[in-house]
């Protein structure tokens, strides 16, 4: 036996034996650097999903900012923009405002109906006007008229009418009768509101069933005006529209 032999042969008796730990320790460094290897190409491979999904992240943020924004814009000038109601309103008060532009005449015996037109009618245009006697009450006598025009007219129409020798109010009721409330009456067993004004649109035009003109026309609208008793027989008539004024006598 060699003395080196011995040597070796002493120094693992007294040394514990590593069961294999350095074969281990190789392995697990292998090991780890295996999976460093697998992680960093797993990361490789999510980097690239992620920079896309960053990418359409972005686009949706900006569509959403551009829609957005459309969608405040269209608000804003939907509330801002003045409905066909708030404008028809305007247009009532203007012509509501306008002053009457009726003669006054000292007896009825000035008063001469007309102006008439071709049809045998009364009015210049665009409106033309013809009677029909209606009911009588202790109030006064009412008549079942009829307004026709052939012209699109846009806008509300508002009729006034004054007895033009002694002022007094000429009263509407029924349908298209509008503005203040002057007074009530009953006809045929219905109490009814008297109102001071007519107002009349295109888009309510109807067909007349009572009185109804000898020939049709674009736009004819029937009504019921009041005269009271103490009124001479003699009226003015105002018709206003946006862009017209029409005034006639009834006598």
């Amino acid at each position: 036996m060699s003395l080196r032999r011995d040597v070796h042969s002493a120094f693992d008796q007294i040394t514990p034996s590593m069961g294999g730990l350095p074969e281990r320790v190789v392995q697990t460094v292998l090991s780890e650097g295996a999976t460093r290897r697998r992680r960093e190409k797993m990361l490789f491979r999510i980097r690239a999903p992620l920079s896309l999904v960053a990418v359409l992240l972005l686009i949706v943020l900006v569509a959403a900012v551009f829609v957005g924004g459309r969608i405040v814009q269209d608000w804003n000038a939907l509330h801002k923009s003045s409905p066909a109601g708030q404008s028809n309103q305007s247009q009532l008060a203007e012509l509501e405002a306008r002053p009457l532009q009726l003669p006054v005449l000292k007896a009825a015996t000035e008063c001469n109906t007309g102006p008439w037109n071709s049809d045998g009618t009364v009015g210049s245009g665009p409106l033309s006007i013809y009677g029909g006697l209606g009911p009588r009450t202790s109030w006064g006598t009412y008549w079942n008229n009829v307004f026709y025009t052939d012209q699109q007219i846009a806008g509300p129409i508002v009729v006034r009418v004054r007895d033009v020798v002694n002022n007094v109010n000429v009263v509407f009721v029924g349908k298209y009768a509008a503005g203040p409330v002057v007074g009530t009456d009953t006809l045929n067993g219905t109490r009814v509101q008297q109102h001071a004004e007519l107002v009349l649109y295109a888009n309510n035009a109807a067909l007349v069933t009572v009185n109804p003109p000898s020939k049709p026309h674009a736009f004819v609208w029937g009504f019921t005006v009041g005269v009271p008793n103490d009124s001479t027989g003699s009226t003015g008539w105002q018709v206003d529209g946006m862009g017209f004024s029409e005034v006639f006598l009834s006598c």
